[in-house]
């Protein structure tokens, strides 16, 4: 039905500066659906210095849920832990820009959850009219 497949881990070589495998099985433990690594990182443009730009969608949670702080920042302070850094920039793929999420969808790499379900949820976050917004805009 949408035939642009996102590449993942497992397609694709990463000179990673940080542990590919510690950050899926971190997102695995929280409620995780969907996981994008985007940025530098997806691009092999990273340095030492760069952040770890990250794109989830919760299993049942939405932002405008009560709890969903918690657990978006419960996710946020797992992977600062287990990384040993708080270089993390972590996004809700359901409150981005519709230019940031085509971004993220075209350059991103799959780090967790089904391939087909992200097709299908980036001809709906990328389709035209449909620009989200973040809960501060």
């Amino acid at each position: 039905m949408y035939p642009e497949l996102m590449r993942t881990v497992e397609s694709t070589t990463l000179e990673s500066h940080f542990d590919i495998e510690t950050v899926q099985a971190v997102l695995r433990e929280h409620p995780v659906r969907l996981a994008i690594l985007f940025g530098s990182h997806a691009t092999d443009t990273a340095h030492d210095t760069s952040d770890i730009d990250i794109a989830v969608e919760f299993d049942e949670h939405k932002p405008t849920d009560r709890g969903y702080n918690d657990v978006f920042l419960g996710l946020s302070a797992d992977l600062s832990d287990e990384l040993n850094t708080d270089d993390i920039d972590l996004v809700d793929l359901h409150t981005v820009t519709q230019p940031l999420a085509t971004a993220i969808f075209e350059t991103g790499i799959l780090l967790v959850g089904n391939s087909n379900h992200a097709a299908e949820l980036r001809h709906e976050l990328t389709a035209s009219g449909t620009d989200q917004q973040t809960p501060r805009q």
